[in-house]
């Protein structure tokens, strides 16, 4: 592999991504992302009240979809985080909240009991007397709650957009020097993918981390795979996670397939320089959306490209 830019050329490059992202921040555009992700929440929030009939059959809900814990969650007096309610309650599957898995009735019916013993008794009062809610009570609870869901949502819209954007943009990158696209499969032998030749959301067998997707696969001379995760960061501490993502997934495809995979990382946002450094120290390749140019020219030093 030909040399990557060194730590200094980077820290630049990380600094320009920064600024570019915080000149991106445009007001109308922020509103609107709140306006939306107020809709989705109180679209949400109705779903877990029609499952649970108004909070008084949780356990019903959850037996329907696990995704109703979202709302549940932020019922509870304080509000409480995934890991949070796992320590109240460790027989809870957390995983269930975001596959929509349903959840079988005696554990239902331990959460649900946990759920209640928590709850915010302002926000439901109608359960102290087994009532129906008035329709002031469920409109209280929507404009209370709807924020707290919203604020999560809004910053996982904007990230979502400019990921898709990014997406687009490597894949016009890769079809300019030549690339063709080819259908997405699994990855799960060398040779899979040949040079010159790109998937987009292909599955990877590798390790600990089963059939893992990889956003852009990219096939490089010597039966070589680029395995590019692209990644939005909003802020630093967003940065951690995605990072660690990449990481976790770099490591994984390397103690399968050793040097056959080349991890790499497209960056957007604001990123750690910590995180940078962690990424080089792994050798995992970075790059930077707004410098697709410098991805094109290593491509063109790997003998791949042009």
């Amino acid at each position: 592999m030909a040399s990557l830019l060194d730590e200094a050329a980077h820290e630049a490059l990380r600094l320009e991504a920064r600024k570019l992202y915080e000149d991106s921040l445009i007001a109308s555009d922020r509103a609107a992302d709140w306006r939306e992700a107020l809709v989705e929440a109180r679209a949400v929030i109705i779903q877990a009240l029609r499952a649970s009939d108004c909070l008084r059959d949780i356990p019903a809900a959850l037996k329907q979809s696990g995704s109703h814990m979202l709302v549940f969650r932020h019922l509870m007096a304080p509000p409480t985080s995934q890991d949070q309610f796992k320590l109240i309650c460790p027989v809870w599957p957390k995983s269930s909240e975001k596959t929509g898995t349903s959840i079988n009735t005696d554990v239902a019916d331990v959460v649900a009991d946990k759920l209640l013993e928590w709850r915010s008794k302002r926000l439901a009062p109608w359960l102290m007397t087994g009532r129906s809610p008035t329709y002031r009570e469920l409109g209280a609870l929507l404009l209370a709650v709807s924020p707290l869901i919203a604020s999560q949502r809004v910053a996982t819209a904007r990230r979502n957009r400019l990921a898709l954007e990014q997406e687009v943009a490597i894949i016009n990158k890769l079809q300019a020097l030549g690339w063709q696209k080819v259908p997405s499969a699994l990855i799960d032998a060398q040779g899979s993918l040949n040079s010159k030749q790109f998937m987009h959301k292909a599955r990877f067998a590798s390790g600990n981390v089963g059939r893992a997707e990889v956003d852009i696969a990219v096939g490089l001379e010597g039966a070589i795979v680029l395995a590019i995760e692209c990644k939005v960061t909003n802020d630093e501490t967003n940065s951690v996670k995605r990072i660690n993502d990449v990481l976790k997934k770099a490591a994984s495809w390397k103690d399968h397939w050793g040097n056959f995979v080349k991890p790499a990382a497209l960056l957007q946002g604001v990123v750690k320089s910590s995180d940078v450094k962690q990424l080089l120290d792994k050798n995992v390749a970075v790059f930077w959306s707004h410098r697709l140019d410098l991805f094109g020219e290593w491509l063109v030093e790997q003998g791949a490209g042009g």
